[in-house]
């Protein structure tokens, strides 16, 4: 087996899928002269609902594409039988343990190699090609735009914890999707799912970029919780990395509903004031304090302009530490279950934060420090006491997603792309008054008549407008050419850019 990095893989996604001419001939030859006669047809018995052709074309589709995003990305696949359920919602390509047949026959014919993971312990196989099989895709003569997710994948997911145990004993807790019956979902899900699609379906039309950067391709550092340590973790910006699905927790169709997908979802918060929807500037606005603002509208109260800043400074917080540390902390707190939970996940966060600075500047946060300072926003803010370690982010998340839902819902109708990171926007800043009023129409309906904050830091023509009306000395002209000139737009940008509208003019021109 040749060196190689498995740890930097991704799960084979198994609705990887195209319609195009192109893109099937390229599948059908290689499959012809390489993997047929290894697969002959069934002349009796029950015919598999998905035959290994098919198979193999998701297979082979998402190597490609993972080659497309990082020619060091590896596949990770499942082998053990109980992966591979066929009649499953989250599995519309019938994909089943033949699978494992195919990937078998292109690695005894030398096109991938594999490291074969241990799934007692939580680890899949990896899979990653060669170069005969590299050397077939450097072929390929189509657009990479080609390449998507299937339309039918579910987009409509209702998720578990679930905790198991390796050979060690050792505690092993991850998310399951679980099957679920539309006729028992308390609302309309056939709408829902169709409202998605819809959007899903204007994404895939939509060009999302970064215009800031070389490479449609971002590393950032997380902190993988699993293996507690620091990694790189690379995210493509690629078209194919676009799909959404609005997501409900602990199998409850009450608790969450909010969006997830999309590489926007992904990236460092810094890198999104350079998001480019179909070439245009674009805004970002989000409900500021959002959890505590609802929690007092469901009380029927009008929400403070900033419940973080305490009349208290606690020490040896200054006043510009202090206030971070509050909202970190009641955050976290409205997600725990109590107080020892809440101090422990800030202390994680708050490591991570401080890991490069000296140690003179590090702040130890004893549960002494934390105590105090959830005491004062509790005594400050005694009308949403009850939220506060009470295991109340879920059911607040449920409310988001349906605000988020009727936004989302709006612009689609208008053909209008919009990117949600949960009670965050980001439009085309053309749109950003219609995207104020409706986040204000959308929190009214779901929660009460009440002003909620909204921020955005990023410099608009809304924004000078508004400006421009209270101080006549402004110059809105200069300030456009200044926002426009503020664009910045890479070759490598350019590049993309002009291969989308290329794929759109021979693709998607109507007539």
């Amino acid at each position: 087996m040749t060196d190689k990095n498995t740890e930097h893989s991704r799960l084979l996604d198994v609705h990887r899928h195209s319609n195009y001419a192109e893109v099937n001939e390229f599948v059908d030859a290689f499959w012809k002269l390489h993997l047929a006669p290894h697969f002959p047809e069934p002349t009796a018995g029950r015919k598999p609902k998905a035959r290994p052709k098919a198979q193999f074309k998701v297979l082979f589709l998402d190597l490609y594409v993972a080659w497309l995003e990082d020619p060091e990305l590896c596949i990770s696949i499942a082998r053990g039988d109980k992966n591979f359920d066929v009649d499953s919602r989250y599995n519309k390509l019938h994909i089943s343990k033949i699978i494992k047949k195919v990937s078998d026959a292109l690695l005894e014919q030398g096109f991938i190699d594999q490291k074969i993971g241990t799934e007692i312990r939580d680890r899949v196989t990896r899979i990653w090609p060669l170069e005969p099989l590299i050397d077939y895709f450097k072929a390929a003569a189509f657009s990479e735009f080609l390449i998507d997710i299937h339309s039918d994948k579910e987009c409509i997911v209702l998720t578990n914890k679930v905790i198991n145990f390796d050979a060690d004993e050792k505690e092993i807790k991850s998310t399951v999707e679980c099957e679920y019956e539309d006729k028992k979902v308390p609302f309309d899900i056939a709408g829902t799912r169709e409202d998605l699609r819809s959007y899903n379906a204007l994404l895939r039309e939509t060009q999302i970029d970064i215009g800031s950067e070389q490479s449609p391709l971002v590393t950032r550092e997380y902190f993988n919780r699993k293996q507690k340590r620091w990694e790189t973790r690379r995210i493509s910006l690629r078209h194919d990395n676009k799909f959404v699905r609005r997501i409900f927790y602990r199998k409850k169709w009450n608790l969450g509903g909010r969006y997830h997908g999309g590489w926007w979802q992904q990236i460092p918060s810094e890198l999104r004031k350079d998001i480019l929807i179909n070439d245009q500037h674009t805004v970002e606005v989000d409900y500021s304090g959002f959890h505590v603002s609802i929690a007092y509208g469901l009380e029927g109260l009008q929400p403070p302009q900033d419940p973080y800043t305490l009349s208290v400074l606690v020490e040896p917080l200054t006043p510009k530490q202090q206030r971070p540390d509050v909202k970190l902390l009641v955050l976290t707190a409205i997600n725990a279950k109590d107080r020892e939970s809440a101090y422990s996940a800030f202390r994680d966060e708050k490591n991570r934060e401080q890991r490069h600075l000296p140690a003179d500047q590090k702040i130890k946060y004893t549960n002494r420090l934390l105590e105090q300072l959830l005491d004062q926003f509790v005594e400050e803010n005694r009308a949403i006491e009850h939220y506060i370690c009470a295991d109340k982010g879920v059911e607040l998340m449920a409310i988001d997603g349906r605000i988020t839902t009727r936004i989302i819902d709006h612009f689609t109708r208008r053909n209008i792309p919009i990117l949600t990171v949960h009670d965050s926007y980001v439009i085309q800043s053309e749109h950003e008054a219609a995207l104020m009023k409706q986040m204000e129409y959308a929190t009214e309906v779901e929660i009460g008549d009440f002003y909620y904050r909204k921020k955005q830091e990023k410099v608009s023509p809304f924004m000078l407008a508004t400006f421009a009306q209270m101080d006549r000395q402004i110059n809105v002209l200069d300030g456009y050419t200044a926002i426009s000139n503020s664009i910045v737009r890479t070759e490598g940008y350019k590049k993309r850019h002009e291969k989308f509208i290329r794929y759109k003019k021979e693709y998607h021109t109507e007539g």
